[in-house]
């Protein structure tokens, strides 16, 4: 899978960079082979990358992303506990806690 990055804006009130990407591919490639390949291409750890948007346009095999690339773990606190979960596997102990005493 071939991934171009198409815009790169810093953001350092959030000490991140926002990354527009797209690539062509036959299905919707997965978070995780996204992440590799923007990580290999930044040169940055796949922990630190969050996967916001993945969209295809119909009847076209161009997909367009939008994702987000932080300069430290500790910076993550301001994604939302949705985006920790899908792109990092996260729990929200609150939850799980609750839902084991039910």
């Amino acid at each position: 899978m071939e991934l171009e990055i198409l815009e790169r804006n810093k953001n350092p009130l959030l000490q991140r960079e926002e990354i527009i990407f797209k690539t062509f591919s036959e299905k919707t490639p997965s978070r995780k082979e996204i992440k590799s390949k923007l990580a290999a291409l930044l040169d940055k750890e796949e922990n630190l990358i969050i996967i916001d948007k993945i969209e295809n346009k119909f009847g076209s095999k161009e997909i367009e992303g939008f994702a987000k690339v932080y300069n430290s773990k500790e910076y993550l606190k301001v994604e939302t506990k949705k985006n920790l979960r899908k792109n990092l596997g996260i729990e929200d102990k609150s939850k799980k806690e609750s839902d084991n005493k039910g």
